[in-house]
């Protein structure tokens, strides 16, 4: 039996991990960040009626549950440096950051002067054991929810400290899970936004917090010519679609942003592809070179290639063409179903 301290958002996969581990023989605490400095009631990660779901599943579970404050790190080391990023015309991916500066580093931290042997969350990826003995990350089976894409960053000794209870199951087995344990959060809805950003507006998000970055500008085509007008280029990326608000029966998409000119460019789909990517601050467990399957967004397809990584950057060679991967996002590599690592992704060619 290990002591094992559970990541708890108030929402239903955590809440089953717990269950688990409990229901395993472990010795369980839930453990909730508070993360955003405002009386919220969203019902998102970050808000307090998270933080009131998780005291009502461990109430449910009877252990303890502790609620722990972090809302000048989280400040500090995501939403400012999410800011920073679009306000550079680049597209950050804050659940990385948060993954990687807040929940493995400095929860991990806190919980262990506790005396946990582990920090559980409900991730769906897995950790497995090498023919080295070494644990590695790994996809959860359940392809439509694998995280692992969000955790690429994670070291050897983190992965030594860490449970991913949900690896092996799917989201509807983790619902029913939840059903059968009676827990208040069972039929809870996912939050599909960024936590920390009221409305998901994004532009608007940084506009308050970043107003000097918003000069009104033009939209040009591949050409040069203007076809369109912005109020500001921040929060446009690569890739987007929506919301260009141009004339004409044509789609046009986001191709460049430019934030010192002003200037957001637009072109057919498929302008943007690129054959290579260069990642800068890689973390890397393969070898020099390496064949991989490689991902340019959560949500985008995977693909071959084959990935240099000289101790300084990582480089992605696709055998096709990807389309629109964007500068401050992360190309993340697989070897089958183990994370070898990744990087953000800074030149596409």
């Amino acid at each position: 039996m290990a002591r094992v301290f559970v990541a708890m958002s108030g929402g239903v996969d955590s809440s089953v991990a717990a269950a688990l581990l409990l229901q395993q023989g472990h010795d369980v605490t839930g453990v909730t960040m508070r993360l955003l400095a405002t009386e919220d009631d969203t019902g998102s990660c970050c808000s307090i009626d998270g933080v009131r779901a998780a005291k009502r599943v461990c109430d449910t579970l009877g252990v303890p549950h502790y609620t722990l404050e972090f809302s000048a790190e989280f400040e500090r080391e995501v939403i400012e440096r999410y800011c920073d990023e679009y306000a550079a015309g680049r597209t950050p991916n804050p659940c990385i950051v948060c993954n990687d500066r807040i929940k493995f580093s400095e929860l991990m931290r806190r919980v262990a002067l506790q005396g946990a042997d582990y920090l559980a969350t409900g991730h769906y990826a897995r950790i497995l054991e090498g023919e080295d003995g070494a644990r590695h990350l790994a996809r959860g089976v359940d392809a439509a929810k694998d995280q692992s894409y969000f955790l690429y960053r994670m070291t050897p000794a983190q992965l030594d400290r860490t449970l991913f209870p949900l690896g092996d199951l799917t989201k509807p087995e983790v619902r029913e899970l939840a059903r059968s344990f009676a827990l208040p959060t069972a039929e809870r809805p996912e939050s599909q936004e960024t936590c920390f950003v009221p409305g998901d507006d994004v532009r608007a998000f940084v506009r308050e917090r970043r107003p000097e970055a918003f000069a009104p500008g033009d939209i040009r085509d591949s050409s040069g010519t203007v076809v369109g007008t912005h109020d500001g280029a921040p929060g446009y990326t690569i890739g987007q679609r929506r919301g260009l608000g141009l004339p004409g029966p044509g789609r046009s998409f986001v191709t460049g942003v430019d934030v010192g000119s002003a200037t957001v460019t637009v072109g057919a789909k498929g302008a943007s592809a690129a054959h290579v990517l260069v990642a800068s601050d890689p973390v890397w467990s393969g070898a020099a070179e390496q064949r991989v399957t490689a991902r340019t967004r959560y949500r985008g397809s995977e693909q071959p290639a084959t990935a240099s990584f000289d101790g300084e950057r990582l480089v992605v060679r696709f055998d096709d063409e990807v389309d629109a991967p964007a500068p401050g996002q992360a190309v993340v590599c697989w070897d089958g179903d183990i994370v070898l690592g990744g990087g953000v992704i800074e030149e596409a060619s």
